[in-house]
């Protein structure tokens, strides 16, 4: 077993894996795999005590994390536990019915709140980074919201950008941003964020995730920390370059022109948390642009 699971990771890290991965083939798959998995297995965990808050269906429970994630963990030697991190609900990571993680859950509830502010005769420009499956499905309903998906190298997204120099969007030109769990994999995050800063209208907003340890005020990054398995063991995941801590995630924002809202349980209440199936811990943390002196 031990050497079938090595000889797996050994294919993962080879470029034919990689540009499979890639793929549209890929894509389609595991997307039709996951929805015929879940919908068989939905009835286990339809209830009453909670909602997921972008498919409305009403559940008993909702999934944990995977099992592959604690043996990455244990294989590695993770240096912070899943009970260290913020917005992080490893007992009720994702939605049985419609996949959605524990922070895509909370996006969504700020996004019914906020899009209930806006004028719903014109048109808004999203753009949301790395999406995954059920998040762009709500937005979608919302007939006001010009939904763009983008990502870096992905082919399943409406265009390819890079975070860190988005020449194919002026000053000013883009009304709302989601970038969630993607600044953690880019080297020049402070080009990333000084790119969102410019890309934003003025009363336009960001909301911005990435994995922060509880109780750690400085980001810990080092370029020498290579591989996957010292990525692994101090970042977190195989392909994150960095572990931020909140104080310098915050004051990294705010040096890029950004002014940050850090809204947790104090703002949504402790109800809507429960209900939603997220961990008391959590943080959206919400960016506004403002004028550099």
């Amino acid at each position: 077993m031990q050497a079938h699971r090595e000889l797996r990771q050994a294919f993962k890290r080879t470029w034919l894996y990689r540009t499979y991965r890639q793929s549209l083939v890929y894509d389609t798959l595991r997307r039709r795999g996951k929805s015929l998995k879940l919908a068989v297995r939905l009835h286990r965990y339809r209830g009453t005590d909670y909602r997921c808050p972008i498919c409305g269906v009403g559940l008993n429970a909702f999934r944990p994390i995977g099992k592959s994630y604690w043996r990455d963990c244990e294989r590695f030697g993770v240096i912070h536990s899943a009970a260290d991190m913020e917005t992080f609900n490893v007992a009720a990571f994702a939605c049985p019915s419609c996949d959605a993680s524990d922070r895509e859950r909370l996006i969504a509830i700020y996004l019914d709140e906020a899009f209930r502010g806006l004028d719903p005769h014109r048109t808004y420009r999203l753009i949301e980074f790395a999406p995954n499956r059920a998040l762009p499905r709500k937005i979608k309903q919302y007939p006001f919201i010009a939904y763009t998906s983008a990502d870096l190298t992905r082919r399943n997204v409406d265009e390819n950008i890079d975070l860190t120099a988005m020449t194919g969007y002026a000053d000013n030109s883009v009304d709302i941003i989601v970038c969630s769990h993607v600044l953690e994999h880019i080297p020049d995050d402070r080009k990333a964020m000084r790119e969102i800063w410019r890309v934003l209208k003025p009363d336009g907003f960001a909301i911005l995730l990435v994995p922060i340890v509880l109780g750690v005020d400085d980001t810990h990054e080092d370029p020498t920390l290579d591989s996957e398995a010292l990525r692994w063991k101090f970042f977190g995941m195989g392909d994150h370059v960095r572990q931020y801590g909140r104080r310098d995630f915050v004051a990294r924002l705010e040096a890029s022109g950004l002014a940050i809202q850090q809204l947790g349980v104090e703002h949504f209440g402790a109800e809507t948390f429960r209900r939603a199936g997220i961990a008391e811990n959590s943080v959206l943390y919400v960016a506004r642009p403002r004028k550099l002196s």
